[in-house]
């Protein structure tokens, strides 16, 4: 029997319960309160009535009716922050990396950083028997990250059932053994990059570079050579950013270094060099550590795509930032290289919902393998929990949901109530099964040259997201902070 795999719905966690979320319940408590002061403060009943009525409507449609996709509540804080932003001017970034210097120590000065960026970011340079690596101190995160570039099975949708079952097994072993095994990582954060690329491009460069005088036998048998070289249509790259908490105890091991950045880089690289042994366990293969000038390259690139991923040249932490980026547009964010004169746009969605119904393994397939001549990035974050902790919280989850059921007698029983309960319960006992613990969001990143492209490729990532059952919100008013969200830097889950 194929593996099935079940997603319990999202539950807002608030202070009375997890119906509402934290801002929503003072909402609606308020409008109570407020409607029962009014009741004994107006005189006359028709006042009384209006007020009350008025009040209580009020704050209801604010929390519970959708506008224009979201509640009127959500939306007041993200428009709010917009248009703060939009007065200081923090949306229009003009990088000042041609004008920075150097440290004493040779180090590049760190540049401003576009709106949306953790602020504050320092860069550390780890050893590991793999190489350098880079890893970012995000401060106001209090976590390290660092990014490596990875490789899976590439034949995966043709192997049978049993071998599918056998690397999903081998991954769930790494994502145990890195919770339970008392490290620091925390974090995981998948980036699946997608590119297309001209498959004649050979081709034309072949014809390009011929010389006029070479003998025919040679030319034709370079034109042989080429029509045997198999060619890509997309270059699909995969990368794995790894998380870890600042702690006082990761300190304290620093402190016994030189200096507390040497000492971080030690620490660090021990626990990320560890990391990487265990990969083979879970059936990836290590490509390459991504370094300073690896690290700053990839992030340049997903800001403006004309910057080729490999190219390393003069990429550090001060270019690594666009040379220009324009959010004021509430539906898309602009950005140029440093090699390119023209802008290329961004949109990025939030996963709202995972498939609500059980899945097969392949059930990303139509986003990550059948979209083409598009240039996407999907974006998976995860937070690696202790079982204890998990289960403790799987088992809240169940006692939630049945005591959201309406049993009463007589009355028809909701199948989607059903549903949620048997999700619930499902993943209770997964978990005391020996399932890892996890907690997850996801983000999708489309950029296209053109504004009316976007819109296309746009329309078809989400179509293959509701081919693969994934429910997309498109960012809007605050597409700075969601393309940060599928940039190397573990964000987009909430820290509790």
């Amino acid at each position: 029997m194929d593996r099935v795999f079940s997603f319990p719905r999202p539950r807002p966690r608030g202070l009375l319960g997890r119906r509402f979320e934290m801002d929503e319940q003072l909402v609606l408590l308020g409008g109570i309160a407020a409607s029962i002061g009014l009741l004994a403060a107006l005189p006359g009943i028709v006042l009384k009535l209006i007020g009350c009525l008025g009040t209580g409507g009020v704050c209801a449609w604010a929390t519970l009716i959708p506008y224009k996709g979201r509640t009127f509540l959500k939306w007041f804080e993200i428009r709010r922050s917009y248009r703060r932003l939009l007065r200081d001017g923090r949306l229009l970034y003009e990088s000042t990396a041609p004008l920075a210097g150097r440290r004493g120590d040779g180090t590049p000065v760190p540049v401003a950083q576009p709106v949306g960026i953790p602020p504050s970011m320092e860069w550390i340079r780890a050893k590991t028997a793999y190489g350098d690596i880079a890893v970012l101190l995000q401060p106001s995160e209090a976590m390290f990250v660092a990014c490596i570039e990875v490789e899976g099975s590439k034949n995966f949708g043709g192997l049978d059932t049993a071998d599918k079952e056998a690397l999903v097994a081998a991954y769930e072993y790494l994502l145990k053994e890195t919770a339970e095994s008392g490290g620091r990582i925390c974090y995981l954060q998948w980036l699946a990059r997608l590119l297309p690329t001209d498959p004649n491009a050979h081709a034309h460069d072949a014809a390009a570079r011929r010389e006029a005088a070479a003998p025919s036998w040679l030319n034709d048998s370079y034109e042989h050579l080429v029509d045997m070289v198999a060619v890509y249509a997309e270059d699909r790259r995969l990368f794995l950013a790894l998380g870890i908490p600042y702690t006082p105890e990761l300190a304290a091991e620093a402190l016994q270094y030189r200096t507390l950045h040497d000492g971080y880089g030690e620490v660090l690289g021990k626990e990320i060099e560890q990391f990487i042994r265990s990969l083979s366990a879970a059936q990836l293969r290590w490509v390459r550590n991504l370094d300073e000038a690896a690290l700053a390259s990839f992030i340049h690139h997903s800001y403006a795509p004309d910057h080729w991923l490999s190219d390393t040249r003069g990429m550090d932490r001060a270019s690594c930032w666009p040379a220009e980026m324009d959010a004021r547009e509430p539906t898309r964010m602009a950005a140029r290289s440093w090699e390119g004169a023209d802008p290329w746009y961004t949109s990025t969605a939030w996963i709202k919902q995972f498939p609500v119904l059980p899945v097969g393994i392949n059930f990303l397939a139509p986003l990550l393998l059948y979209v083409s001549d598009v240039i996407m990035t999907v974006g998976i974050t995860m937070r690696l929990l202790p079982t204890d902790r998990a289960l403790e919280d799987a088992m809240a989850d169940v006692t939630n949901e049945a005591g959201q059921a309406d049993s009463t007698p007589g009355k028809t029983t909701d199948p989607r109530e059903e549903r949620e309960l048997g999700a619930s319960a499902s993943t209770m006992h997964d978990l005391a099964n020996g399932a890892v613990g996890v907690r997850l969001t996801g983000w999708v990143t489309v950029t296209a040259p053109d504004p009316n492209l976007l819109i296309q490729h746009r329309n078809t990532v989400r179509s293959a997201a509701v081919k693969s059952q994934l429910a997309l919100e498109w960012c809007d008013s605050e597409q700075h902070r969601a393309f940060a969200n599928t940039l190397p830097l573990v964000t987009g889950l909430l820290k509790d």
